[in-house]
């Protein structure tokens, strides 16, 4: 289930990190870079939208992309952050960061492998991206601001703008550049390994003393990144075991599968090297859930 495309890029992202974490010096130069690749990232996501078609289909089950988008935005990194506060201590803002962020752009193609709404799927994807900025940092500043030394109107700006640029832009190249956008497109894949190559050799040369001085620090967060997914693999497969076979299947990968990408250079801008680690680490159980979603949520 695992497809070779999703192995290289797990390959690219742990060669990544310790290529920043054991050669700071040679990446000191990429320290501001991971916020620009994220939007080349997202850029790419972007470029390939429907945008009336996806609004049309998105019209025809309002409710339950409402629905999904409440859960995926508000609730659940609220119940990931009292978990984590209640069982793993140290983990509940990085737990509440991941679970937060938008659906990640493979969800779609995802949601073809389960038999889900593909057009849901990538309403989710999009939409969710479009209020991160307005539904994360009040989450973030509400629940952890008292050990915060950075306030709420600079994160919403960072997140405005490194997912508003890209989708503006996007939507300039397809309309106005269509022989430009399909170039981009037929790349996007080595595009995105490049991105997220050079986002992790840039957060990762920023913590490198302290990674060397913990080196258990990636494999404690890679067990609790593979705790939460395992929770809320479990716990969602059972919520939504008495829904339609294909709105379970929605319900699911827009949940299930974050934009910790993202998460990554945000927190690499706001927060410290566990929120930073967590999110790269996240990489694994992202997609280890797909060898074991299908039994779990019961999905035929």
């Amino acid at each position: 289930m695992l497809r070779k495309k999703d192995a290289i890029l797990l390959l690219i992202s742990y060669a990544t990190m310790a290529l920043g974490i054991f050669l700071p010096q040679l990446a000191k130069p990429l320290w501001h870079a991971p916020s620009i690749f994220v939007m080349v990232l997202l850029l790419l996501s972007f470029l390939g939208i429907d945008m009336r078609g996806l609004l049309r289909h998105t019209l025809k089950a309002p409710l339950a992309t409402a629905a999904v988008l409440l859960v995926k935005t508000v609730l659940m990194p609220l119940l990931v952050y009292a978990l984590f506060h209640v069982f793993w201590p140290g983990y509940e803002l990085a737990g509440l960061l991941v679970a937060g962020a938008s659906t990640a752009v493979l969800a779609s193609f995802f949601a073809n492998l389960f038999g889900a709404d593909i057009f849901v799927a990538a309403a989710v994807v999009i939409l969710s991206s479009l209020v991160l900025p307005f539904t994360l940092p009040p989450l973030v500043a509400t629940l952890a601001g008292q050990t915060m030394q950075v306030g709420l109107a600079p994160m919403v700006r960072m997140l405005a703008v490194m997912i508003f640029v890209p989708a503006l832009l996007g939507r300039i190249c397809a309309r106005w550049l269509p022989r430009t956008t399909e170039r981009l497109l037929r790349c996007s894949y080595p595009l995105s390994l490049f991105a997220v190559g050079i986002t992790n050799v840039g957060v990762f040369s920023r913590y490198s003393g302290f990674f060397l001085e913990q080196p258990g620090l990636a494999l404690e967060a890679m067990a609790a990144g593979g705790v939460m997914v395992a929770g809320l693999m479990v716990l969602f497969g059972v919520a939504c075991r008495r829904l339609p076979p294909a709105l379970r299947a929605t319900s699911l990968v827009c949940l299930l599968f974050p934009n910790y990408i993202l998460i990554l250079a945000f927190s690499c801008a706001f927060f410290g090297p566990v929120e930073a680690t967590f999110a790269a680490t996240y990489s694994v159980p992202f997609f280890l859930q797909l060898l074991f979603l299908r039994n779990i949520a019961g999905l035929d």
